[in-house]
């Protein structure tokens, strides 16, 4: 409530009733990501009714935990054209807890359509703080990106919780920064009291771009006036309101269709509970013999009833909606499958997932982008606080770990094999082999001769 307060009350680009319908997409989207969505409870059967809950498959978090395992493995680095800058970067990305954090980070992007990763400073020195979409307002952009926003983020004080709201904004004179504090009930905070090294507005000069990289998930659908992404599976609700629906079916399978006894009335006994009502049950464990007559003897025997459970049915229809979930969200076919197991290698994935191998490669060189920007606002603060020299570089070129991109191994091999042969430079082969500018490679490279030296 105090982000929106702080941000509609003062003049910003996107209207009220735009972000409004934007939140509730949000609040969607994160609910079916969680296990949720307006199909998630049902009425029971029975005279006196109610509602009971609809056992989900979980398949739209399995969608972007996917995505996330795709398009980014430990081990991937983020290296500068010099060793001073790619020192650096470590240090920070591993104060951070990069490796750990960025994993969770991409698969809730993937869920809510976007996410920004601020680069900022305290005492402890530079550090980074990944926020999800719907702790976000966009509040400048254009057709290449999101240049100012504010965030939310929830804090304590007190006992109390509040909201720290935070809003960057570029102007003639650099980077303002605007801090304020809310009570999560409404009503402004002290914000020296909670953060009393925070001041409530300032400006760091000589900065062109925000501190902030937004990083966007599926094509937006929510305006054309602004580039915010939506959920990979924002056009596939109905096929996950199905698989749940087939795994509710299949789990109640398991609990109506649990073993039933026909028994004859004679083996029936009965006993008066604690209220003085009869209940009545059949002892599997009397051993009595007892003489009867009957006319029937089928009237003296046992049946089991137990019906026949349709599993066979029921897995080839998740199936069937698993490899319809796949289509939509820009996987192959049996990708999330639970029987054939998962591709691991990024030869694998070349060969026989096309379809998950370009969308793999779309969303990793948005990724690399996005990443090279952080690690760009890394350096600047970094310089700016003097723990980079003035002449440390701020290019930096992403290397992704065995992923399905292109195999590393592969890559880096066929570029030695080129350089050996002598069809390509030493600095073109450090190029494709870091993904960096030849420039860069030229760079590293007389950096590198001048270190043996």
């Amino acid at each position: 409530m105090g982000l929106k307060s702080f941000i509609f009350g003062r003049q910003t680009e996107p209207s009220t009733e735009l972000m409004t319908f934007y939140s509730a997409k949000l609040a969607r989207w994160r609910d079916i990501y969680e296990g949720g969505g307006d199909w998630r409870y049902t009425r029971k059967g029975g005279i006196n009714g109610g509602m009971r809950r609809v056992a989900s498959l979980g398949a739209a978090k399995a969608v972007c935990a996917e995505l996330a395992r795709l398009c980014f493995t430990e081990g991937t680095e983020l290296i500068g054209t010099d060793r001073e800058s790619t020192a650096y970067l470590k240090r920070v990305l591993d104060s951070s807890g990069f490796a750990e954090r960025f994993s969770d980070f991409l698969e809730k992007m993937f869920a809510l359509g976007g996410g920004v990763i601020k680069v900022y400073r305290d005492k402890d020195g530079t550090k980074l703080d990944f926020v999800t979409a719907d702790r976000f307002v966009p509040t400048k952009w254009d057709s290449r990106g999101i240049y100012g926003g504010a965030f939310g983020s929830t804090v304590s004080a007190d006992g109390r919780s509040c909201v720290l709201a935070e809003q960057q904004t570029l102007t003639e004179d650099g980077l303002v920064t605007e801090n304020r504090l809310f009570r999560s009930g409404g009503g402004a905070a002290n914000l020296a009291d909670v953060f009393p090294d925070m001041t409530e507005k300032s400006v760091i000069k000589g900065l062109s771009e925000p501190l902030f990289v937004y990083f966007r998930a599926g094509a937006g659908e929510i305006s054309e006036s602004v580039p915010l992404g939506t959920s990979v599976f924002a056009g596939a609700e109905d096929t996950l309101k199905s698989l749940d629906v087939v795994f509710d079916s299949l789990s109640r399978e398991f609990v109506l269709g649990k073993k039933r006894i026909i028994v004859p009335s004679y083996a029936i006994r009965g006993e008066y509970d604690a209220k003085g009502e009869l209940k009545r049950y059949f002892d599997v464990n009397d051993e009595v013999f007892e003489a009867l007559s009957a006319d029937d003897n089928d009237d003296l025997k046992i049946i089991d009833n137990t019906g026949t459970l349709r599993i066979t049915e029921h897995t080839e229809a998740l199936g069937e909606l698993l490899d319809l979930l796949c289509m939509q969200v820009g996987l192959s076919e049996g990708a999330l499958s639970y029987k054939n197991g998962t591709i691991r290698t990024a030869t694998e994935v070349v060969s026989r997932n096309s379809r998950t191998y370009r969308t793999a490669g779309f969303y990793r060189k948005a990724i690399a982008n996005g990443l090279s920007r952080v690690a760009e606002n890394i350096c600047l603060l970094g310089k700016m606080a003097g723990e980079l020299s003035a002449g440390a570089s701020t290019e930096v070129g992403v290397r992704f770990a065995d992923g399905v991109c292109e195999d590393e191994g592969a890559k880096t091999e066929r570029a030695r094999q080129l350089y050996a042969g002598g069809l390509i430079s030493r600095a073109r082969a450090l190029s494709e082999i870091y993904g960096i500018s030849l420039d860069a490679a030229k760079a590293m490279e007389k950096e590198d001769f001048n270190g043996e030296q």
